[in-house]
């Protein structure tokens, strides 16, 4: 440690510099860490906002959670603040695995706080166990709605039909539609009772 009492004019010079050095060069460090993190920043803002706005037009929106395209994206809600829990892909792949979405379609979207996703706290660590039934529900919802669309356009029995993969499939046929092809016919359906909806037994998890 240098003692500046016991230096020369000379050597509290060069002292004065070397920190005057080292804060202009911890000054420049933080100016270019800001330069580069504020772009990203706005950008993953503005993609935000463009699929929230997407969100809102697609045609299926049978929950709070979930809407699907026309040309068959799955918007999903992140509706909890990612803290590095990953909270933020593991509750939209709960609603995606219900829904037996292609997670290569899916879009997630970031929620802005609003009661109506219900809890938003981000404390505790909780997010999948106080959201994880809720948001099964939510996927397998949109999927039976589908389902039934399919099922209407083919004139059978919603009960022949299942799903995989984006994709709803009449068995006894193999005909086969896309859920973008579906979402304007499901849209027009009621919201089904939650008793008539029926979640995925756990040997056919495919992403939780």
């Amino acid at each position: 440690m240098i003692h500046v009492d016991n230096i020369s004019y000379r050597d509290r010079e060069i002292v004065s510099d070397r920190r005057g050095f080292l804060k202009g060069m911890l000054g420049a460090g933080a100016f270019v860490l800001s330069v580069r993190l504020l772009p990203e920043q706005m950008f993953a803002a503005s993609r935000n906002a463009s699929a929230s706005e997407a969100m809102s037009k697609a045609p299926l929106r049978p929950n709070v959670y979930l809407a699907i395209d026309a040309d068959g994206t799955a918007y999903i809600i992140a509706h909890r603040s990612e803290m590095g829990s990953g909270s933020r892909t593991a509750l939209p792949r709960i609603v995606a695995d219900e829904l037996d979405a292609d997670w290569a379609r899916v879009k997630l979207v970031q929620a802005t706080g609003d009661e109506k996703y219900g809890d938003q706290d981000t404390d505790g660590s909780h997010s999948v166990r106080s959201f994880f039934n809720v948001l099964r529900e939510s996927g397998a919802t949109a999927r039976l709605m589908l389902m039934r669309a399919a099922a209407a356009q083919w004139g059978v029995p919603a009960v022949e039909c299942t799903t995989s993969l984006h994709t709803v499939v009449h068995q006894p046929s193999g005909k086969k539609l896309g859920y973008g092809e579906l979402a304007a016919a499901a849209a027009k359906l009621d919201v089904p009772k939650k008793e008539d909806v029926k979640l995925k037994p756990r040997n056919e998890w495919r992403y939780i």
